[in-house]
């Protein structure tokens, strides 16, 4: 029996490998005997590379990764698989808050909720019975009818999941396209990896879709089980670097503080960086990461206008906690990617200018600044709908890359590319960081990432 997992990315060549489905597909190896194959088209630009894997490999069962902004590439994906005559199954954050709107498709055979390891493995095992009334967590087709399965318990020991099988990515690719550390050295060999599931804040544009997935709580890996993983990558890869792709593994103080402890222990010599919040970090913490390896990190702003942190994203956060936070971690000598978001719903254009210039000013050496999309079932998406904000029902305008999902009468989409492509000018040009941008250009591979970044934006 064949199954295949599909990531059906094809937008940008990306130094992120999909870790979810790497989960599964290790799950899969290890709980039964089917041949496991991952179909992942990020360095080849085109759905043509799926089809011809999948005419190749012939699979039984395909499963689907979909998420909003993928969801043109998974619903064709799931065209072709059924063209070959494999069951469809559709799986990720978008079958999660939207399986009604998957299943009700002619080409997808079952939709996945939530976690997938468990209940993608009994699926491949009732294969050659397609009795599927007994799978927990899903919704599937009979006689005609859709039929909602009672849903799955959550995953309560993640360290009880089998480390991605990453042998089933292209991780050569992976690697060289890696830039989560490049404000550090852009030539450094890295990769990310997952420590926790979930996220216990409450921001309006992320949940509550993480909480559906895999519940309310954080849930943390044993700091010995990640050491082993970066063990392991160090061996096989050769990583000199590693990113933590968590939302908040900080949030956490006695799991940090442990897993700095024993890092530093191992001796590794790994630089690594990781996703952080201004409130959850301080100088004693700062303190124990730097000093086992800490390197970078990235932290939400999204905001400079503390109405529409509080109001729109519901962050939890103040702007002076931000300073703080910056002023610490440069004291530390440990580099900041800033993430800002433009054009939340209701948002003035001196606001999103009060964000470009609270950006520029600030002491951190990177920045991003993304056009807001209310992803469906979020609360910044039923916020649009009680300001009456007319929003598109099409999934692909989702897609903040390429368009805006809803009009607020304040800004057009092509607006708001402009006051983007301003901010990045603005952020930028400034004299501390023309360095960032020069030494992208000291190597091939510095160049050719710096202008993977830039293309994802304007492409």
């Amino acid at each position: 029996m064949k199954a295949a997992l599909v990531f059906p990315r094809t937008m940008y060549k990306s130094g992120d490998p999909p870790l979810g489905i790497a989960y599964i597909a290790a799950y899969l190896r290890k709980n039964t005997d089917a041949q496991i194959n991952i179909i992942d088209p990020t360095h080849y630009g085109s759905l043509s590379y799926v089809y011809d894997r999948l005419k190749y490999l012939q699979p039984d069962i395909v499963g689907i990764y979909f998420d909003t902004i993928m969801y043109k590439n998974s619903i064709k994906t799931a065209e072709y698989a059924k063209r070959l005559g494999s069951i469809t199954v559709a799986g990720g954050p978008h079958a999660t808050i939207l399986p009604q709107s998957l299943i009700k498709d002619d080409n997808i055979d079952i939709v996945t909720i939530g976690e997938g390891e468990q209940t993608f493995t009994e699926i491949v095992r009732a294969f050659k019975s397609k009795d599927w009334k007994n799978i927990p967590g899903i919704f599937y087709k009979e006689g005609g009818k859709i039929i909602e399965n009672q849903p799955r318990p959550l995953v309560e020991d993640i360290n009880l999941l089998p480390m991605p099988a990453r042998d089933l990515l292209e991780m050569d690719k992976y690697i060289s396209s890696w830039y989560y550390l490049d404000s550090i050295d852009t030539g450094l060999t890295g990769t990310n990896i997952i420590a926790s599931r979930g996220c216990p804040f409450r921001c309006s544009y992320c949940q509550p879709t993480l909480e559906k997935i895999f519940g309310r709580k954080l849930k943390l890996r044993n700091p010995e089980n990640v050491i082993s993983e970066m063990e392991s990558l160090k061996s096989d890869y050769n990583i000199k670097g590693a990113f933590f792709h968590d939302d908040t593994i900080t949030a956490d103080k006695r799991w940090i503080n442990n897993f700095c402890s024993l890092l530093k222990k191992s001796r590794l010599d790994i630089r690594w960086g990781c996703n952080t919040r201004a409130d959850t970090i301080d100088d004693n913490t700062i303190k124990l990461m730097k000093d086992a390896g800490l390197a970078n990190v990235h932290l939400g702003i999204e905001s400079a206008n503390q109405r529409i942190l509080d109001d729109v994203y519901q962050k939890g956060i103040k702007t002076s906690d931000v300073k703080t936070a910056v002023s610490l971690l440069n004291k530390n000598k440990v580099t900041i990617m800033g993430f800002f978001m433009l054009g939340a719903p209701g948002e003035t254009k001196q606001e999103i200018k009060n964000t470009i210039r609270f950006a520029s000013n600030l002491n951190i050496q990177e920045a991003t600044f993304s056009i807001v999309s209310p992803l469906p079932k979020t609360g910044l998406y039923d916020l649009v709908e009680k300001l009456k904000f007319p929003i598109s029902n099409n999934f692909e305008d989702f897609n903040y890359y390429s368009s805006r999902a809803f009009k607020d009468g304040l800004h057009t989409y092509k607006e708001l590319k402009k006051l983007q492509l301003e901010a990045l000018m603005a952020f930028y040009i400034k004299p501390n960081r023309i360095w960032y941008i020069l030494k992208h250009f000291l190597s091939i591979r510095g160049a050719a990432k710096l202008i993977r970044k830039l293309t994802r934006f304007y492409k």
